[in-house]
């Protein structure tokens, strides 16, 4: 009983560090990677819950495109094309590799190709600008194409990695039409070319189902990948059960997200153990300044808002420091972002505390938010209470309902009201502040503000400007400064990625927004293949938890 209590007083203590120290007799480590499991065992079956954009990330692993997002200094790796040469600032060419299949075994061809981009060119996704740039595609053999874009847009090669191709009667019968989320998995079947098939369930943002069901592609061209056999995806669960799930039973979670005041919890779990690394996904959280709490719209009371909140105490006590403080909404872990944050001063406008009074006491504002950030916005509350904030919660367990009312507040077709929104951002546009900075496009259902003709002009500059040049640094710092100016959200820390894991299970999180579902392996002593029931003593001794540095892959 003492040695429990003095593990868990040296627990408390360490989880405020930036690196978890704890006494080596305490735990054991993690030798998963000594009993890896062979691939594709026919019975390997993985649990997962994806609170947080869940059509994106199950879409990564169920499609594939000319190019992937991937940890490293590009942000991309080569999936269905082996080369590419990008002739001036309008053309590419791109290189197929060679006999690659659609998941029905369906030989994928050059016609597939133009069939597949010319239906994209009508049918863009709407959360970049490519629905406004033309360009031709262009044969050139039956292994080479050719793609002019008829305008400057430097964002192209990375908006490729999101353009998936499907067989055609796929397209002509289901309409992948691009929205403001993802549409690349709205019914199951093998209609698609990544490692995983969607076999049950659908996930398009603004509808999904509760649980998906994806099994290995035998056709992906990668043969490394997938590793494990069949996936079950969990959409929305209340975060409490869930973690219950994860820590207190075998063969119920495998992998999941968590509250960062929820790490002590799976420290101590027989069943899991905690995995922590650097992230560039984001926490945003929106001021309604469409038809929320009128005195929003005053520019004075939302920097109150942001001036009150302070970051440091948020980062050590509501984030146990799995994060940094940041000056913007956009992540300090942006290298472009912490380039402009360390070069650039600040010259905002402080408010005396009496003028913070002044201007928030009083102040009611409805807060529309999954379950799983209450941790932030009661840390959030605490401060915001000894100005006279008070805070009234409507709280949900699924994305799903985030969505339909802030993807339709621009338009005052939400059916909420609501005043301040939180959105789980992970970075799905990859190293590319973009993730955040789209949400300023007031044309564009994810704005929740009002006209910025300056803002805008920003915007239509970063398009076309060329990544690591100086007018690149220039304009990013260009639109943080007017968003901070504007105090457009209410600013917290920057992020730590934060995973509760079984075991028995080996995953090396990347750094944004991906969960690569295909690098996933088991151990051999996994619930779902080995040989006895019973999971073995000593491998239930709690495991020391482990802080991926996110070294760049080459």
């Amino acid at each position: 009983m003492f040695r429990l209590l003095f593990l868990i007083l040296i627990l408390f203590n360490n989880l405020f560090a930036t690196s978890i120290i704890v006494p080596a007799f305490e735990f054991r480590e993690d030798d998963s990677k000594n009993r890896v499991a062979k691939n594709l065992h026919p019975k390997s079956h993985i649990n997962i819950f994806l609170p947080s954009i869940p059509y994106s990330y199950i879409a990564k692993s169920t499609n594939a495109g000319l190019i992937r997002s991937y940890d490293n200094k590009k942000g991309w790796v080569y999936d269905l094309a082996k080369s590419h040469k990008r002739v001036d600032d309008y053309t590419y060419i791109f290189t197929l590799r060679d006999n690659l299949k659609f998941q029905n075994g369906k030989n994928f061809t050059m016609d597939d190709v133009l069939y597949n981009l010319e239906f994209f060119k009508k049918n863009p996704f709407l959360y970049t600008n490519i629905d406004k740039v033309d360009f031709d595609i262009i044969k050139l053999d039956e292994r080479r194409f050719k793609i002019v874009l008829k305008q400057k847009y430097e964002m192209f090669l990375t908006d490729l990695a999101r353009v998936y191709f499907y067989t055609k009667e796929y397209i002509q019968k289901f309409k992948p039409v691009g929205k403001e989320t993802g549409t690349a998995n709205k019914i199951a079947g093998a209609f698609g070319m990544g490692p995983y098939i969607l076999k049950e369930g659908f996930a398009i943002g603004d509808e999904q189902t509760e649980k998906l069901e994806l099994v290995a592609n035998p056709y992906y061209w990668n043969k490394d990948f997938p590793k494990v056999k069949r996936i079950t995806v969990y959409t929305q669960l209340d975060i409490n059960d869930a973690v219950d799930m994860i820590t207190k039973k075998e063969g119920k979670l495998d992998l999941m997200p968590i509250p960062f005041n929820k790490k002590l919890e799976v420290l101590l779990s027989k069943y899991s153990k905690l995995i922590i690394s650097k992230s560039t996904d984001n926490f945003v959280i929106f001021f309604n300044l469409i038809n929320g709490n009128k005195k929003l719209k005053n520019q004075k009371v939302r920097q109150a808002l942001n001036q009150a909140l302070n970051q440091e105490n948020l980062l050590n006590f509501v984030y146990k420091k799995e994060g940094k403080v940041s000056d913007f909404t956009a992540s300090i872990n942006y290298d472009i972002v912490n380039k402009i944050s360390n070069k650039y001063k600040l010259n905002d406008l402080k408010l005396k505390k009496e003028e913070l009074h002044k201007l928030l006491d009083g102040l009611e504002l409805k807060v529309f938010t999954q379950d799983r950030f209450m941790f932030l916005f009661k840390g959030i509350e605490f401060q915001l209470k000894k100005y006279g904030v008070k805070l009234i919660y409507d709280i949900t367990t699924s994305e799903k309902d985030i969505y339909k009312q802030l993807l339709n507040t621009n338009t005052n077709k939400n059916t909420k009201p609501w005043d301040l929104l939180i959105w789980g951002d992970d970075d799905w546009y990859y190293q590319n502040p973009w993730t955040v900075f789209f949400i300023y496009e007031t044309n564009g259902a994810w704005s929740t503000i009002n006209k910025d003709e300056k803002m805008q002009e920003y915007i239509k500059e970063f398009f076309i400007t060329k990544k690591g040049t100086l007018e690149y640094e220039q304009i990013v710092r260009k639109i943080l400064f007017r968003a901070r100016d504007m105090a457009y959200t209410l600013r917290v820390p920057s992020l730590n990625k934060v995973f509760a894991v079984n075991k028995e299970v080996i995953f090396k999180p990347y750094e944004g927004g991906i969960i690569p579902l295909w690098e996933i392996e088991i151990t051999k002593e996994h619930w779902s293949i080995r040989a006895d029931k019973e999971y073995k003593s000593h491998l239930k001794k709690a495991i020391k938890p482990k802080r991926v540095n996110n070294e760049i892959n080459k």
